[in-house]
């Protein structure tokens, strides 16, 4: 058992090596493809220590819950507000109103270090967006306190000769239990799950419960150890079934380092550059993301230009050290009373920057009339959600459409009413988020909050097929033409509408941007002098989607992104006509349906009569009556 007072440098080193390897596959995932499993090292080297603190303070009769939590929080609490109230201001500046809602609900869980069930329910933690996301890395923080509130009772309740037994079988039982959810698609709900990293804790505890851990052979196992861990940043990425049992190599493989005390590598982990990179591995990593988040936020590309690695660098590595010297080290030493007051002072300092942060981030710029923010109000549409009949157009004509998608269809609620009111047409518009309401739809592929009501969209579309006398379709082809299984079920579909006879329309994507307009306009008002410019890959899913639809008689590719609308985006005629960069706002939405319904209307007319010459048993509703006036 290693003495309380005892320092490890080479355990200083191999939290340097843990956190160099977060920060490296943060900045960039292919440089070090397993990088994140350094938290995971982490994990085994807090269990470590904090089962011999824990245990040698029970051993001598002196363990106190309140001396363990009051150390604890001193530790980690202070240096954890200073992050969080200093982000909260930067990002009441640096993010659009409807941004920073976001981040304030994430820092609301972050405040209760709960951020990790937050996550769980919010983004995928390697999805394209989670890398703007500032307080993303808190979620490690939030399992590393539960695990925290567990453990003492774990070790001071349970008899001393049962404790390694009740350990080692609930490692082996979690492991177990993670292992099955992976397997069973739940990768989100086990990366932020306390009961699948409790594992990694409890290796570092058995190891520290063991009679005489330092191993015979300590040279031997320390290059095991490294090699482990280094094969896991090499091999182990982020489509890997992780943790689950892919945990094992290096959390193993710390363990083994922890136990070869002596050996050269742990030697040479001792060196004063590993060992003061260990001491300011909480600060770094604390501060890294949230100015690396940011950045990228503020630049909108994940691969930082060089200028902007420089700032980060130089950002990240001079707040660690006013966080490490000013706070850590500063409130960690404050004991009794005065370290009572002190830590109330700095939690009342912390709360009233978040409170005034909330409320200035609507003012730092001229904010926008709400119809240029929004394509239409959530309350008011079926996206999603079903609210009413959801109508739109000419709801008095007998001629239904059923214009279906994800958020591209739901920005055409405004157009639906111009084409519908044009063409005498009743639009019944059904969107979901991130996903288009047809049978076969990868629902996997939808964050996880809103998987049930994608599949509940999907039922609903499919009950007002046989009412609709010709379906509109449209979606951002950009992230859905790459899924296979997608593309399975779109075929299915048209394949099915052709075979009921029924007219299909697929809207091609509108074009997309390089820039989110509102982000540009807001920087632009602290400074900056962004343009708006078309981003260069979204016609290519237009092509693949319109390939597929040539294969059907009764479907039709229709894109308009050539208008003269289209031409200056996101303006046209001085009018902002984007919300976003690839999502029309409630003026473009309309603008758009005044643009294209006649010609919109004409493509459906001729869809029609066309399937109704060919056809000799064409019998649809619409056959007996002028689809279009």
């Amino acid at each position: 058992m290693i003495a309380v007072n005892q320092h490890r440098d080479d355990i200083q080193g191999l939290r340097a090596l843990a956190v160099l390897a977060v920060i490296i596959f943060h900045v960039n995932h292919e440089w070090l493809p397993g990088g994140f499993i350094g938290v995971d090292i982490f994990f085994v080297i807090s269990g470590y220590l904090i089962t011999s603190i824990i245990f040698q303070q029970k051993e001598q009769g002196r363990f106190s819950f309140v001396s363990f939590y009051a150390s604890r929080l001193r530790r980690i609490v202070p240096a954890y507000l200073f992050l969080l109230a200093t982000v909260a201001a930067i990002m009441a500046i640096l993010l659009i109103p409807r941004d920073f809602n976001s981040f304030y609900d994430s820092l609301k869980s972050a405040a209760f270090f709960n951020s990790n069930n937050y996550f769980k329910t919010q983004n995928d933690y390697f999805a394209p967006a989670s890398h703007e996301l500032p307080l993303l890395h808190t979620w490690s923080l939030a399992v590393e306190m539960q695990f925290y509130l567990l453990l003492p009772a774990l070790l001071v309740l349970i008899p001393t000769r049962l404790i390694k037994p009740t350990i080692g079988a609930i490692a082996a039982t979690l492991l177990l239990y993670s292992s099955l959810l992976l397997a069973d698609g739940g990768r989100q709900d086990v990366y932020f799950s306390l009961a699948a990293r409790i594992p990694e804790f409890l290796i570092g505890s058995l190891l520290a419960l063991k009679n005489n851990h330092t191993l015979k052979k300590p040279n031997t196992n320390a290059w095991v150890g490294l090699a482990l861990i280094a094969l896991s940043f090499i091999f182990t990425t982020e489509e890997s079934a992780f943790p689950g049992l892919l945990a094992l190599p290096p959390c193993i493989g710390t363990a083994l380092l922890i136990s070869a005390q002596g050996s050269k590598v742990n030697q040479w982990l001792s060196g004063k550059v590993f060992v003061f990179t260990g001491a300011l591995s909480y600060s770094l990593y604390l501060w890294h993301w949230p100015i690396l988040a940011g950045l990228r936020y503020y630049f909108e590309v994940y691969e930082l230009p060089g200028e902007a690695l420089v700032i980060f660098f130089t950002l990240t590595l001079t707040a660690s050290l006013i966080s490490y010297y000013l706070i850590e080290n500063t409130l960690r030493r404050a004991n009794g009373r005065s370290g009572i007051y002190k830590f109330a002072a700095f939690s009342g300092v912390t709360l009233l920057a978040v409170l005034m942060a909330r409320a200035a981030n609507p003012m730092v710029s001229y904010s926008l009339p709400i119809e240029l923010t929004r394509y239409a109000a959530p309350e008011d549409i079926c996206h999603g959600q079903i609210v009413g009949e959801c109508l739109r157009g000419d709801r008095q004509s007998s001629t239904e459409i059923l214009l279906l998608g994800d958020s591209h269809a739901a920005q055409l609620n405004y157009f639906a009413d111009v084409f519908g009111q044009t063409q005498r047409l009743r639009i019944r518009v059904i969107t979901a988020s991130s996903c288009v309401p047809i049978e076969g739809f990868d629902v996997v592929r939808v964050r996880e909050q809103a998987r049930e009501s994608c599949s509940n969209q999907i039922e609903t579309v499919k009950a007002h097929y046989e009412s609709s006398q010709a379906l509109l379709v449209a979606g951002k082809w950009q992230r859905h033409a790459t899924s296979d299984p997608f593309m399975l079920a779109l075929d299915r579909f048209l394949s099915e509408a052709n075979n009921r006879n029924q007219p299909v329309i697929l809207l091609a994507q509108v074009p997309m941007l390089e820039t989110n307009v509102q982000r540009m306009n807001r920087h632009n008002a602290l400074g900056s002098k962004r343009v708006a410019k078309l981003e260069a890959t979204w016609g290519e899913a237009n092509r693949k989607i319109e390939k597929l639809a040539s294969r059907y008689p009764n479907v039709r590719f229709v894109d308009f992104s050539n208008i003269p609308l289209f031409s200056t985006p996101p303006f046209s005629n001085g009018r902002q006509i984007y919300q976003d960069e690839h999502h029309l706002n409630e003026e473009g939405s309309k603008a758009y349906g005044q643009a294209v319904s006649s010609r919109l209307g004409v493509i459906l007319r001729g869809l029609t009569l066309k399937l109704s010459s060919t056809t000799p048993h064409y019998n649809p509703v619409i056959s007996s009556r002028p689809l279009l006036r």
